[in-house]
């Protein structure tokens, strides 16, 4: 067949429900096409071959015949040239449909791995299933990144990802690895951790993990860790808080997601890292579609280049091909040889890809196991294959058929201009969504904080303004000891601006920037959200951890909220400065008096059932939700 002559086919499939893949001389000597039954490529195809053979060629084609078809997909290209000339081949009514990611362009597009899919009509085990498919697979990344791997790491690893996934979903935070990071290397921001949790058991597991793990115990994760957080490009793909990629969309709209990870540009371990969150994501997409009527699920096609780099003994791949098909995912994965796969791996794919297609395998030593796999072809014709043909092994039906050999089509010249300008319009404005976000979770920006300080922040602005009172917020580099912002009063004097967001559950911030209006000799105005003005109240009235048990007052045991290692044990001067709680509700920012803190929950529950039980208190009576010891219970 000439260029021109596949150019034709392969653009001619758009209403076809067959997948085209080669042609062969038939037993009259006619050219015919070798073709497979779309329905039966959900049941995945596993494409073997050394370079140069037409392995990745093959797969380009199958690809453009999908895209012809209007359907979704999603590339995994680590090496080569193949997205190019997927895009110069690109039907024009595909282009906007396109999404581009690639970490050596900028702006790098930010993906979220511990960012779950989750659905408002999932039950509590769809929503753990979730959390497992995210855990296994960044479980399975991290061993095969490591070379002195150990299952005390994993179960650590395991318990911090579990809780900052449990966040996510049942608070609706927006936790990153980077904060999983923070937690192995910072043993305040650990301790945090522990009294943000409400599950119970993943609290017991934390706390294991802080009492029995030493610095020293923890090295060779914190090494592992920092290898990844130090490389400032894989940094700014897994550090915003939000993905730029929504995968659940491209699943579901039919959307062509393109990774672009060629390791020649971004090297090993960050091709080996995006790739790997690319497709674990894809899988949580597809498996969130889990309450919706089969039939209402829409096809969609991964295609994975170089597998061997992407999965391990522990990762979701054995379990995706044996359930994405329920979920209308069709797999086509693509490697060199199959000794590279991990044992797991290669059963999985062995026994889950019901079709097979391989090109040359002579002088591999998996030629024993090829020709077992495929019916009525010995050795002697996969050896003598050469370039460019192909044996296929189609799913059995009622009887198992022969095996065929095939040409694969040739490639045709296409027009590349216009390449370029797809990437970056299919990547640029999904990227600079996040780009301050990434800046900000890693702590260089402007009035240090997460976007919802940000935001906080903004609207105090707003409504301090209205009121007459000028403002004038800070900008704020990377460690810089400044408030938020100056606020001028009515008799002349500036206040600090402080907006208390996530720092509630770090006490001891809210304390050094209570400490900075005493050092500066000004009245603090610290903002808040609806609802936290009462935790604040607690932090700043009484400056000490009422849960802990070191030292006897008045008012019962304590211990000093420590920051980086160091006590705040200047109490008693810190209740003599000057400030005042702004909380904001809805675009009302009104003054918290200082009265008894009442529970929150009385607007709900009677105070006899919460006596019994409440959902914020736990086994020592301690009340999470206002920072100290159950009110009701002191009464």
């Amino acid at each position: 067949m000439t260029p021109e002559e596949a150019q034709n086919l392969i653009e001619s499939t758009g209403n076809q429900s067959i997948t085209y893949l080669g042609s062969r001389k038939s037993m009259m000597g006619v050219e015919e096409n070798v073709t497979l039954d779309d329905d039966k490529r959900r049941t995945h195809v596993l494409n073997v071959g050394p370079t140069g053979h037409g392995k990745t060629q093959l797969l380009l084609h199958v690809a453009l015949q999908d895209a012809r078809k209007g359907r979704g997909l999603c590339i995994i290209n680590p090496k080569g040239e193949m997205i190019d000339e997927f895009l110069a081949k690109l039907p024009e009514d595909r282009v906007e449909d396109v999404v581009y990611v690639n970490p050596a362009q900028e702006p790098v597009t930010p993906i979220n791995v511990l960012e779950p899919h989750i659905t408002d009509d999932m039950n509590t085990a769809q929503r753990e299933n979730q959390k497992e498919i995210i855990v296994s697979d960044l479980i399975d990344l991290f061993k095969r990144q490591s070379e002195n791997w150990g299952d005390q790491f994993g179960r650590v690893l395991e318990t911090l990802l579990r809780a900052h996934l449990d966040q996510n979903i049942k608070h609706d935070e927006s936790k990153t690895l980077v904060d999983v990071f923070r937690c192995v290397i910072n043993e305040d921001e650990l301790s945090d951790l522990v009294d943000r949790i409400q599950d119970s058991v993943i609290r017991e597991q934390l706390v294991r993990v802080k009492e029995d793990m030493s610095s020293y115990d923890l090295e060779p994760l914190q090494r592992r860790l920092n290898d990844f957080v130090m490389n400032a490009t894989i940094r700014r793909v897994i550090g915003a808080e939000d993905s730029g990629v929504d995968f659940k969309e491209v699943v579901d709209e039919g959307k062509i997601l393109l990774v672009d990870i060629r390791k020649s540009d971004i090297g090993e371990t960050t091709s080996e890292l995006v790739g790997s969150i690319a497709i674990t994501k894809i899988w949580a997409a597809a498996q969130s579609r889990i309450a919706e009527p089969e039939d209402q699920r829409t096809p969609f096609y991964l295609y994975v280049d170089e597998l061997q780099n992407f999965g391990g003994e522990g990762s979701n791949f054995t379990k995706m091909l044996s359930e994405a098909r329920e979920y209308r995912l069709g797999c086509w994965l693509a490697t060199q040889y199959l000794h590279q796969l991990a044992t797991e791996m290669r059963r999985a794919v062995s026994n889950n890809c019901r079709t097979k297609v391989f090109f040359d395998p002579s002088g591999t030593e998996d030629i024993n196991r090829i020709a077992g796999m495929l019916h009525g072809l010995d050795r002697d014709t996969l050896t003598s294959m050469g370039k460019y043909r192909a044996a296929v092994q189609k799913p059995a039906e009622r009887t198992q058929q022969n095996a065929i050999t095939f040409d694969t089509y040739p490639p045709w010249n296409a027009d590349y201009s216009d390449v370029e300008q797809i990437k970056r319009q299919s990547s640029a404005d999904r990227a600079s969504r996040t780009e301050l976000q990434i800046e900000q979770s890693l702590g260089n920006q402007a009035n240090a904080g997460s976007k919802k300080h940000q935001e906080l922040l903004a609207q105090a602005e707003k409504q301090l303004e209205e009121r007459g009172f000028q403002t004038h917020l800070f900008h704020q580099g990377h460690e810089e000891e400044k408030p938020d912002g100056h606020v001028h009063l009515p008799d002349g004097e500036l206040a600090h601006l402080e907006a208390e967001c996530q720092t509630l559950s770090k006490p001891a911030k809210v304390l050094k920037n209570l400490r900075r209006g005493l050092e500066e000799e000004r009245e603090v105005l610290f903002v808040v959200e609806e609802g936290n003005a009462a935790k604040l109240e607690n932090i700043v009235s009484d400056p000490v951890n009422r849960r802990g048990s070191e030292y006897e007052d008045e008012n019962g045991s304590y211990s000093y909220y420590t920051d980086d290692g160091e006590s705040v044990t200047d109490v008693e001067v810190l209740k003599q400065v000057e400030y005042r709680i702004l909380e904001l509700s809805g675009e009302e920012l009104q003054e918290r008096q200082k009265t008894e803190m009442e529970c929150p929950e009385l607007e709900y529950s009677t105070r006899e059932d919460l006596e019994v039980a409440c959902l914020y208190r736990n086994e020592d009576d301690f009340c999470t939700e206002l920072g100290t010891k159950c009110v009701l219970l002191e009464l």
